[in-house]
Parts: structure tokens; C-alpha cells; sequence
């Protein structure tokens, strides 16, 4: 999975991979994904602050789950 997390967190995040940050201080990286129920608390882990941006369908996953959360 492709992730985009931002500069708020980024370079946290950064230092624990050892990758360098984007230009505009945030961080897109990929992630290995075997089990699409990991990839979504990983990325609900950092709220608004990491946004999935591949594949389409764990996007999809997160804003169910997310709107599941909103209607409970």
C-alpha cells in the first residue's frame, strides 16, 4: 500500500524507516500488504494525519470503517 503521511508526523516516521522526507517535509511511503485489516489500523492509528493513496480498495476500506465509527 502507498501511503502519504504528513509533515506533522512525517519525519517521525522518516527516521524510523531511515527514508528521507518529500520536499514539502511529508512522507509517501510503500508498505508492504499481505492482510487489509493491518493496513487499515496502521493508517487509523495516525487519524487525518496519513492518508492511504493505493490501492483504491484500502482507501475504500478506511472510509468504511470510518463511517462506522461516525454512526455508532
Amino acid at each position: 500500500m502507498t501511503v502519504r503521511y504528513s509533515p506533522k508526523i512525517a519525519r517521525w516516521i522518516a527516521e524510523r524507516e531511515g527514508v528521507p522526507l518529500d520536499a514539502d517535509g511529508s512522507l509517501t511511503m510503500e508498505h508492504p500488504l499481505a492482510d487489509s485489516d493491518w493496513g487499515v489500523r496502521h493508517v487509523l492509528q495516525y487519524g487525518s494525519e496519513a492518508e492511504v493513496l493505493e490501492p483504491q480498495s484500502l482507501r475504500q476500506e478506511v472510509a468504511r470503517k470510518l463511517e462506522t465509527m461516525l454512526t455508532r
